[in-house]
């Protein structure tokens, strides 16, 4: 045997037991052999050799059933061992060393069993929830119809930010499409529509407010999963339904109701204002975080907006017309005609106007055939064709796009159409305002890690936005809106490749650019002549 593989604390044991502090060299294994019994040429001590050589080898890869020894064997050796100490020995404060290094694991893998509820579950009644008792009940309905329609700061729209009849509205639409049905606990109608009413109310107030799901079980009565549930389900029911709310003027009279606004301001041809709005993602995946994080300094996504001019419905228009004609001024609310795809938030205007499907169909479809008038600086009236967008410094040459001129010299023929643009193309960042300060989710963040997921969200709070037009207070006295410059967006498209063709150098594009200048200049020819005939009327 040899004398390395016993240990260390197993000699100085036996040493101690002598009393004299010291072993045999000569033959200290004929001593333990001694001791533990093991003098015959029998095989156990062997056995015994072999498991502590392979655990003084290797400690964490000891098997017990390799170095198994007979019952009997292993019971003279247990007895004589442990009758060295009666506690422990050193050798056990030894393998306890060991354990320790070892990895704290569990003896059992498997999931603890969940212990029963003290308490049986119990479903709400929606009857008694706060928001049916304070907004919904017969008795106070049509109180809150009023306050909700005539006062934008009502509680009901402070909670819920639309009106009580848009509430109603939405309700209808889904339990109309079977969007909303019976469940095995709700079957009669009356039930339903207080549900459905609630389930509504909750998805506002998630917008409006970013409440949590658990936080709306105190308000509604309805678990905190099924408000989540509803909720994808009523961003991906409104998302396919967002043609109906959100689109470009499909007919030339609807066209023709929009650039006469803007030509009443000096910008004949104009068919709306354009621009990028980025919108915070806290939720970003770690993959995408180079690529959302552009100017702002935090993962951002990015949305390229068309709207009109005036942010009032038609119907208004002709009330104030006077009021327009002579303030030269912007109303109070702005419809959006168009909502890009998603977009990353390190790219620029530039790169995302040339895959919009709404300025592709602008520039290719009959849009480009529409014919208006403009008055050059002898004051003769002249025809130009296609619609065209302002917007800021940031994008291309195109003759759809026109921006301010750069460094104009005030009081100039182009400082002073730079100027009238400006103020007139702040629609569009009035809108953003409006957007993110009556949607708190996409002001403070959205907190989805699913990009689909984010992008019906901000298209579900446009389209909330338009149906809100109607019901949107007017004002009597028009207040003209602060000149500035304009602003740069960065963004990127996300949709995989793009099946519209991106705009290369080349002679067309030469050409675009051609005709990108002189439809600047006869448009600030025309606001000079204007400027100057309405001066000498007054």
């Amino acid at each position: 045997m040899r004398l390395d593989i016993i240990p260390g604390d197993l000699l100085f044991l036996r040493a101690l037991e002598d009393g004299s502090g010291a072993f045999d060299q000569d033959d200290p294994i004929a001593e333990i052999e001694a001791d533990f019994g093991l003098c015959d040429d029998s095989c156990p001590f062997d056995k015994l050799e072999r498991s502590i050589q392979s655990v003084l080898s290797d400690p964490f890869d000891f098997n017990v059933a390799e170095a198994s020894i007979g019952a009997d064997d292993f019971d003279s050796l247990s007895c004589n061992l442990f009758s060295i100490r009666d506690e422990a020995t050193l050798l056990d404060d030894w393998y306890d060393d060991v354990r320790a290094d070892e990895l704290d694991e569990p003896l059992d893998s498997s999931r603890k069993e969940r212990s029963p509820n003290m308490y049986p579950y119990k479903f709400g009644d929606v009857y008694e929830s706060n928001w049916y008792r304070k907004f919904l009940c017969p008795e106070i309905r049509g109180r809150i119809y009023e306050e909700s329609t005539r006062d934008r700061y009502s509680a009901f729209r402070s909670y819920f930010r639309v009106t009580l009849p848009k509430v109603d509205e939405l309700v209808e639409r889904f339990l109309e499409e079977g969007w909303i049905s019976h469940t095995r606990r709700i079957k009669d109608d009356q039930t339903l529509r207080v549900r459905a009413e609630l389930l509504v109310l909750g998805a506002l107030n998630q917008l409006g407010n970013g409440t949590p799901f658990r936080q709306l079980n105190a308000n509604t009565e309805i678990s905190a999963s099924d408000h989540r549930i509803f909720f994808h389900l009523f961003l991906d029911r409104m998302y396919s339904i967002r043609e109906e709310y959100i689109f470009y003027p499909r007919t030339e009279a609807e066209l023709e109701r929009i650039m006469r606004r803007y030509e009443l301001v000096n910008l004949p041809g104009a068919g709306g204002s354009i621009d990028v709005v980025h919108l915070k993602w806290s939720a970003c995946p770690a993959g995408d975080f180079n690529r959302c994080k552009g100017k702002e300094g935090y993962p951002t996504v990015a949305f390229q907006c068309i709207t009109g001019f005036d942010r009032l419905v038609w119907h208004n228009f002709l009330l104030h017309y006077s009021a327009f004609l002579l303030n030269n001024c912007i109303p109070s609310y702005s419809e959006i005609l168009g909502v890009s795809s998603i977009q990353f938030g390190t790219r620029n205007d530039k790169h995302i106007v040339k895959i919009d499907d709404n300025v592709d169909q602008i520039r290719n479809d009959w849009y480009s055939t529409v014919q208006w008038t403009f008055v050059d600086d002898q004051g003769v009236q002249q025809v130009a064709t296609g619609v065209y967008l302002i917007c800021d410094g940031g994008y291309l040459r195109w003759p759809i796009l026109i921006c301010p001129y750069q460094n104009a010299r005030k009081g100039s023929r182009e400082g002073d159409f730079s100027d009238n643009l400006e103020s007139v193309r702040k629609d569009v960042e009035c809108v953003f305002g409006i957007l993110k300060k009556r949607w708190k989710i996409i002001e403070n963040g959205i907190r989805y890690r699913d990009i689909k997921i984010v992008e019906k969200v901000f298209l579900v709070c446009c389209m909330l936005h338009n149906m809100m037009l109607s019901e949107m207070e007017t004002r009597e006295t028009q207040w003209r809106v602060a000149r500035g410059e304009p602003n740069v967006g960065d963004n990127i498209w996300l949709g995989g490749n793009s099946d519209l063709t991106v705009a290369r150098r080349d002679p067309s594009s030469a050409k675009e650019a051609k005709d990108w200048s002189k439809r600047r200049r006869q448009l600030a020819a025309h606001n000079e002549y204007m400027r100057a005939s309405k001066r000498l009327r007054t």
